[in-house]
């Protein structure tokens, strides 16, 4: 149970803390609650450095700015910033792929917000195998994030040199997974304004055309058709498919 006073909070926690077998997981749950003062206090105590790795609770690598961007504490975010820590270091996951899909970049300023943490080392691309910062914005809207925000976000990871074309974790490009759900249609024609190869194959030799006539959307089907119609008639995945 949370207490009021913070100072009185700092007192119980340091009496406690020679005690806490994972003193790391206490600073997670005060990002979680997104009591900056109580983290700093773990920090100044030593209890954790801004840029060491641990385990979490769920058992994967971590560090504090990798939960402040899944927890979508933007504040925390900076304020770990702003103290040195690095956002990037993570080998198998994308700073920014996480603070997409953990709802740290919303609103009218998620644009600005994305960008400070661009600026102090986030990459808008991601290694082949993990889930790309363009795909987790896509996978965003698939579960509720607010489109106009996610365009927003699209349009400043292409100006600043994400790959139109990059994927998520199963090799799915971005285009492909705009097109499978319904939520997502208006990314679709974002992407596509935006350069994305409507002939680009996902890892099971289908283009975005063959997912738009599979999901069954005439609307969608018209849309990536209109973009390659000089394609559009011909185009076979690996199975033969048309």
């Amino acid at each position: 149970r949370e207490a009021k006073d913070p100072k009185g909070l700092e007192k119980v926690l340091d009496a406690l803390m020679d005690r806490e077998p994972n003193p790391q997981h206490v600073a997670v749950e005060a990002i979680k609650r997104g009591s900056r003062e109580l983290l700093d206090h773990l920090i100044a105590k030593k209890v954790v450095d801004v840029n060491e790795r641990f385990v979490n609770s769920e058992g994967q690598e971590t560090t504090l700015a990798r939960e402040a961007l899944g927890a979508g504490k933007y504040d925390i975010v900076k304020y770990l910033i702003e103290n040195g820590a690095a956002v990037e270091g993570l080998a198998n996951e994308s700073a920014l792929s996480t603070g997409i899909l953990g709802g740290c970049f919303q609103g009218r300023r998620a644009v600005l917000h994305m960008g400070r943490v661009i600026k102090a080392g986030a990459s808008v691309n991601a290694p082949m195998g993990t889930l790309s910062p363009l795909a987790a914005a896509v996978r965003a809207v698939h579960e509720g994030a607010n489109p106009k925000d996610i365009k927003g976000i699209i349009d400043s990871l292409v100006q600043q040199g994400a790959n139109i074309g990059s994927r998520d974790e199963q090799g799915n490009p971005a285009l492909h997974l705009a097109l499978v759900n319904a939520n997502s249609r208006k990314i679709a024609k974002v992407l596509i304004k935006a350069g994305a190869n409507t002939e680009q194959l996902d890892s099971h030799g289908r283009t975005s055309l063959h997912v738009a006539a599979a999901v069954g959307d005439g609307a969608q089907f018209k849309l990536v058709a209109k973009a390659s119609p000089e394609k559009c008639f011909s185009s076979y995945s690996y199975t033969g498919d048309t």
